[in-house]
């Protein structure tokens, strides 16, 4: 999904560069707004996609310099606390995503250039904080909840 949002984006932004500048007298200038909605549409996709990819490599930045002060006996749960409020955030936005996407559905809102129905476009919200909190919760289900970084080194010097 991430790479089929990214060309796109790509493809989509280089129409509009090139048509812009180069043909804007033809019928293709027109074709630029939504050739623009398309790549921000998928730009936003591939944001959310991309944190729920980051969920599951264990991506996401963290300070922790405070939490390595921590009894080595405590090391292995030093991340359990913002890892159980990161577990809350993502159940209460996928709430709240379900919520606008049931708000959108009553009111029928398109998109400007596209006319897309707006209530597939917001449901990235839900379904992506879903996913994220899945991966969370698949994480320590597999136990790859240790202090490693996406790219597989361990903090702490050098193991």
């Amino acid at each position: 999904m991430i790479v089929l949002c990214c060309t796109i984006m790509v493809v989509g932004l280089s129409f509009t560069a090139i048509v812009r500048y180069f043909l804007s007298s033809t019928p293709l200038g027109k074709m630029t707004h939504m050739a623009e909605e398309l790549s921000v549409f998928a730009f936003v996709f591939l944001l959310y996609f991309g944190s729920v990819l980051a969920a599951r490599e264990n991506g996401h930045f963290r300070v922790s310099a405070h939490l390595d002060m921590l009894p080595a006996r405590l090391r292995h749960l030093r991340f359990l606390v913002g890892d159980l409020l990161w577990l809350g955030f993502c159940i209460f936005a996928s709430w709240q995503g379900v919520k606008l996407v049931q708000t959108t559905m009553r009111s029928s809102e398109p998109s400007m250039s596209l006319n897309i129905p707006m209530q597939y476009i917001y449901a990235i919200i839900p379904l992506a904080f879903a996913l994220t909190a899945f991966r969370i919760l698949q994480r320590y289900a597999l136990g790859r909840n240790r202090d490693e970084d996406a790219f597989g080194f361990v903090e702490g010097g050098g193991e």
